[in-house]
């Protein structure tokens, strides 16, 4: 089973290729069952179309799913960078859990965003992750979504 020990370098690899604004992911970090949380809803529920529609379940899930969703961050926010705090177990043998700050200008208005982000993540007997959740205060993400809307 994968440890928080064995997961920080392959995390801190996934940060940093976000915060290059790369879309590469290390081999096997995400497999393509992973499902993605945001605040308790499953990021294919939030897309306004049937959750359990293929291409929805494509573009949700695994590292199209991730891809899909830091894409959307760096539109967002003008060099967007992630650090994060201390990879902890949780208690449950499959879980770990670390705060994440996301930080970046926010496109259209020029103001800042420091956001923290709670995130745990459910990882599977093969050590890829099976669930990953996020959850962010409401205000940080409907200044995501406002900047978002910026062209």
């Amino acid at each position: 089973m994968a440890t928080a020990e064995t997961l920080t370098p392959v995390i801190d690899q996934v940060i940093a290729l976000f915060n290059r604004q790369a879309m590469d992911l290390p081999d096997g970090f995400f497999d393509r069952r992973t499902q993605f949380l945001l605040n308790g809803a499953a990021f294919e529920t939030l897309l306004g179309q049937p959750p359990a529609d293929p291409l929805v379940l494509m573009l949700t899930r695994g590292p199209a799913g991730y891809r899909f969703m830091s894409k959307a961050l760096q539109h967002a926010l003008i060099r967007a960078k992630v650090e994060r705090g201390d990879i902890v177990a949780t208690g449950e043998a499959d879980r770990l859990s670390t705060e994440l700050w996301l930080s970046g200008t926010l496109r259209g208005t020029g103001g800042e965003l420091n956001a923290v982000i709670a995130v745990t993540l459910k990882i599977g007997a093969a050590g890829s992750v099976e669930i990953a959740e996020a959850k962010v205060d409401r205000a940080d993400l409907d200044k995501l979504r406002a900047a978002r809307l910026e062209p």
